[in-house]
C-alpha cells in the first residue's frame, strides 16, 4: 500500500468525492472529504489517469462541515454529503448543473446567467424519503457502506420517514429474538398524506420457491413481526397496508430488483396524493421518493404547458407526472414501454380524476425510440401536441428519440432531467431547434450527490 500524503481538496465530483491531487500530479478521487479541506489520504488503488484514495485525517476541515471526521466509519454509500452544510450543497449542486451545461453542452457562462434559476431547496432536507431500501446483515437493517456488503452507521433522521426508523428497529428486535438468515433485504415504502405503508421482505434463497413462501411467510407470523408492525403503525396514525416476500435468487433479480413477488398478508400497493390527485403504487413500480419537492418539480414543468391543448408524456411510466400536471380540458397522452406501468397509468388516471377528466388521459405502450408517432397522429391514435414532457431515465435520450421531437416540433419542449450531464448531451441537440426559456435544478435528495433539473424550451 503507498505511502500517506498531504493534499488539499478542491472540489466535489458528480458522486460527491472529494478531488484532490497527488504530489505526482495525479486526480484522486476520496469519500468522506470537502473542498478546501486539507487531508491526509493514503492511495488504495490506482489507474494510468486517476487513482482512489481513502482519508485518513483531516488536520484542517471546511467551515461547512457539520459532523467531525472519524477515520476508518464506513460511509453510507446514499449519503456521501450527510456532513456536508445543507447551504453548501444546494451550492454544489447548482454548480454541478451549470458545469455540465458548459462543458458538455458548450452554452455560454453569460447566456447560462439569463436562464439559470436557483437552486429549488428541500424544507427540511430531513426525513424526506418514501421509499427506502434496507440490507439485512448479522441482525442487523440498514444502508450499505460505499462499495461494501458491509453495513454502514448513518443517521436515519437524514434521510428516511419516522415510522421506518420505527419498524427497522423493531425487526432488529425480532431478530434479536429469533435469529435468521431467511433475509437479505427490507423495502418499506410509506404515504405520510394517506398514512398507508408497505413492506416487502427480500430473500435470495435459491430453494425452490414454495419453500421458500412457507418458511418466510412462518418465520415472519411466529416472531411476531407482522403483529408487531401493525402496532406500531397504528401508534404512529399509520396503516400497515400489506406485507410482501420477494424471492430474487441471483444477480440480475438483485441489481434490477426484480424475481417473483407474493402477498403475504394485505395488499400488494398503498395510495399516494400527488399534486392533490390520489394515486396508486404498487410494490416494485417507480415513484418518485420525496413526494413534496417532485409536486415542486411538477409545477416547474407545469410552467411550460398552461396554454396547451395536448401533452405528450414520453417515458411516462405510471404516469404521475403528466396526470399531476394535466388541467381540466387538456388532452394527455402517455407512451412507456413497460406494459406493468401502463396498466399502473391507467388505474392512476380513474384514481386521480373520479369526477370526470379520466378520458382525457390516454396511454400506449410502445417504446419511444421505436414507436412512429408521426404515423400515430395520421392514423388518428394520437393528436398533435402543443407540448412534449420528456422524462428519460438517467442515460438520457437516444439521438434518435431525439430527432423525432424534432421533427413532431410541438412549441415546447418540457425536459426532466435525472442527471446533469445526459442532459447537457441531449440539449446541445435540441437546441438545434429550440431554445432554452429557463434551467432550475430541484434538490429531491438531500444529503445524496444526485440533482434533478426542469428545462423549459420553445421552439425557435
Amino acid at each position: 500500500m503507498e505511502e500517506p500524503f498531504e493534499a488539499v481538496i478542491t472540489g466535489l465530483d458528480e458522486a460527491g468525492r472529494g478531488i484532490g491531487k497527488e504530489p505526482t500530479g495525479k486526480t484522486f478521487f476520496c469519500e468522506g472529504v470537502f473542498p478546501g479541506e486539507k487531508c491526509l489520504v493514503r492511495e488504495i488503488s490506482s489507474s494510468a489517469r486517476y487513482s482512489v484514495c481513502e482519508a485518513l485525517s483531516v488536520s484542517e476541515a471546511s467551515p461547512s462541515r457539520t459532523a467531525s471526521f472519524e477515520a476508518g466509519k464506513l460511509l453510507c454509500g446514499g449519503l456521501p454529503l450527510a456532513s456536508l452544510s445543507y447551504p453548501a450543497q444546494l451550492e454544489f449542486k447548482a454548480s454541478r448543473v451549470r458545469e455540465c451545461l458548459e462543458r458538455i453542452g458548450r452554452f455560454d457562462s453569460s447566456f447560462l446567467d439569463e436562464v439559470m434559476a436557483p437552486v429549488v431547496a428541500c424544507d427540511p432536507p430531513v426525513r424526506y424519503r418514501n421509499h427506502m431500501q434496507y440490507a439485512i446483515s448479522g441482525g442487523r437493517v440498514g444502508l450499505l457502506a460505499s462499495g461494501s456488503h458491509e453495513l454502514a452507521v448513518y443517521d436515519g433522521e437524514k434521510i428516511e420517514y419516522e415510522i421506518f426508523s420505527l419498524l427497522r428497529e423493531a425487526l432488529e428486535k425480532s431478530f434479536e429474538r429469533a435469529p435468521t438468515n431467511l433475509f437479505e433485504g427490507l423495502v418499506l415504502r410509506a404515504s405520510k398524506r394517506t398514512k398507508e405503508v408497505l413492506a416487502e421482505f427480500v430473500s435470495g434463497s435459491t430453494a425452490p420457491h414454495e419453500i421458500v413462501i412457507r418458511d418466510c411467510s412462518s418465520y415472519i407470523e411466529a416472531a411476531g413481526i407482522r403483529s408487531r408492525f401493525d402496532q406500531i403503525c397504528l401508534e404512529n396514525g399509520f396503516n400497515l397496508n400489506g406485507v410482501l416476500l420477494r424471492i430474487s435468487p441471483d444477480k440480475a433479480s438483485r441489481r434490477t430488483r426484480g424475481g417473483t413477488r407474493v402477498v403475504l398478508s394485505g395488499k400488494d400497493h398503498y395510495d399516494e396524493i400527488f399534486c392533490g390527485r390520489r394515486m396508486r403504487v404498487k410494490s416494485g413500480s417507480f415513484f418518485q421518493v420525496n413526494t413534496e419537492q417532485a409536486e415542486k418539480l411538477a409545477q416547474l414543468a407545469s410552467e411550460g404547458c398552461s396554454e396547451a391543448l395536448v401533452i405528450y408524456d414520453l417515458y411516462c411510466g405510471c404516469g404521475t407526472l403528466g396526470i399531476g400536471i394535466k388541467k381540466p380540458g387538456q388532452v394527455l397522452f402517455g407512451i412507456e414501454s413497460v406494459p406493468e406501468a401502463v396498466e399502473s397509468a391507467k388505474i392512476n388516471r380513474s384514481l386521480a380524476f373520479p369526477e370526470g377528466g379520466a378520458d382525457e388521459c390516454n396511454y400506449i405502450c410502445k417504446d419511444v425510440l421505436k414507436a412512429d408517432i408521426k404515423s400515430l397522429i395520421k392514423s388518428g391514435k394520437l393528436k398533435e401536441p402543443d407540448v412534449i414532457i420528456v422524462d428519460p431515465p438517467r442515460k438520457g435520450m437516444d439521438p434518435g428519440v431525439i430527432n423525432r421531437i424534432l421533427e413532431i416540433a410541438p412549441e415546447t419542449v418540457v425536459y426532466v432531467s435525472c442527471d446533469p450531464a445526459t442532459l447537457a448531451r441531449d440539449l446541445k441537440m435540441i437546441t438545434r431547434n429550440y431554445k432554452i426559456i429557463k434551467v432550475t435544478p430541484v434538490d429531491l435528495f438531500p444529503n445524496a450527490a444526485h440533482v434533478e433539473t426542469v428545462v423549459l424550451l420553445t421552439k425557435l
